[in-house]
């Protein structure tokens, strides 16, 4: 099945829903998250390993011991390609389980969310014609649901056959998702009301109907909109009920095509709420126009930008809702940095277009000129940092510059 829409749609939402169903009924279930900005999520390098560790550890021993020979026997698999990771570790092992007298009353579910978030458009495609392959050359009961925005490469794929006859969800405007929404919101302001530290100060009515009917109609279908509200409630540095007040004094939009107008004014308003405009859309522009590796490190984004260590966090703590500055343990260098996450992909879409976002657009040549700057500036220094300190953040890093 593939089960697509626009940004925030839901459709994460409902693939986490439906995984953890999934997880409590006997399922053999494997799945993974593509995620754009996520140095281990961003790219299918992962992608069969992780599905192929998590059936390994769910399903009968033959599975696992075949899946174990493989990584014995070529040790690199997983810089093989895709077709052959598929092949070995997925397709091969299964049919040997098959062989074995796996019972097909058991069910296997691979699911796949955020394909359109994959970093190369064309891997999108081969995912896809890899995944449902198996669905034409093994005699199991196997389900797979993928979830994505309906992009070039992926519709294209889909619309080929054998794939245009599989089953098809979409969560577009004849998507009655305003109910779902709903139940959403006051599940969320439920929790605040019962866990927010500033909780007995919280009227009992709160919120009223009539603000949950205003914001439901604000959201536009997009489940991301209502996500960006509760986070800017919730705030623990704040009051919600003032936060909650602040975000339905917001004018509505003049009406209009754009989807997404009353969206931007949500984002535009928390972007206001930042005290150094310009440092900020520097760095949010530097997390957009650069790979999601080394670079969107606190600790590399404070020293290419000459900033003391904290002062990152610090600009980014009133957009929680939008941005994330976080631990990442599990990072291609093998120490734990903090790092910075952009939460919504619709954030990058609303930034990257002038017609949205105004004054807070990111200009390609501006800021690929400012930061070339930069980089010269750091490339005439960098001999002295090298001698100096073996441990400064741009110390082996010359190739980038």
């Amino acid at each position: 099945m593939w089960l697509y829409g626009a940004a925030g749609a839901g459709k994460s939402a409902i693939a986490q829903t439906i995984a953890e169903i999934l997880q409590g009924q006997h399922f053999f279930l494997a799945s993974f998250f593509f995620a754009r900005n996520d140095p281990q999520r961003g790219t299918a390098k992962w992608l069969v390993t992780t599905l192929a560790y998590q059936l390994a550890a769910k399903l009968p021993q033959v599975f696992r011991e075949r899946v174990a020979l493989t990584f014995e026997q070529d040790p690199l698999i997983v810089t093989r390609s895709l077709e052959t990771q598929f092949l070995v570790l997925v397709r091969e092992p299964l049919l040997e389980l098959l062989h074995s007298g796996f019972s097909t009353s058991n069910r296997i579910v691979f699911i796949i969310d955020g394909l359109d978030e994959c970093d190369d458009p064309k891997v999108q495609a081969r995912i896809v014609d890899l995944s449902f392959s198996l669905l034409h050359h093994l005699d199991l009961p196997l389900k797979i649901l993928v979830a994505s925005r309906p992009e070039m490469y992926i519709s294209s794929s889909f619309d080929e056959n054998p794939f245009s006859m599989l089953a098809r969800t979409t969560l577009d405007h004849n998507y009655q998702s305003d109910r779902d929404i709903r139940h959403f919101l006051v599940d969320k302001f439920n929790e605040i009301k019962t866990r927010h530290r500033l909780r007995s100060y919280i009227p009992i009515g709160w919120p009223t109907e009539n603000s949950v009917n205003t914001l439901v109609r604000k959201s536009s279908g997009q489940f991301i909109y209502a996500s960006t509200v509760v986070k800017y409630v919730a705030s623990a540095r704040h009051r919600p009920t003032h936060r909650l007040e602040v975000i339905l004094g917001i004018h509505p939009p003049s009406e209009g095509d754009n989807p997404f107008a009353e969206l931007d004014e949500l984002y535009r308003h928390i972007l206001m709420g930042v005290e150094d405009v310009d440092l900020m859309l520097q760095i949010i522009g530097f997390v957009v126009l650069h790979p999601p590796r080394y670079f969107n490190s606190v600790t590399f984004i404070e020293a290419f930008f000459s900033l003391a260590p904290g002062d990152v966090q610090l600009l980014m703590q009133n957009l929680g809702s939008l941005i994330l500055v976080e631990n990442h343990p599990d990072n291609p260098y093998g120490e734990e940095v903090i790092t910075v996450r952009i939460l919504h992909a619709s954030l990058k879409d609303y930034l990257l277009d002038q017609s949205r976002s105004k004054d807070f657009y990111l200009d390609h040549l501006k800021m690929h000129t400012q930061y070339a700057e930069l980089c010269l500036a750091h490339m005439t220094a960098l001999p002295a940092l090298q001698s100096n300190s073996s441990h400064h953040p741009f110390t082996g890093m010359s190739p980038v510059f």
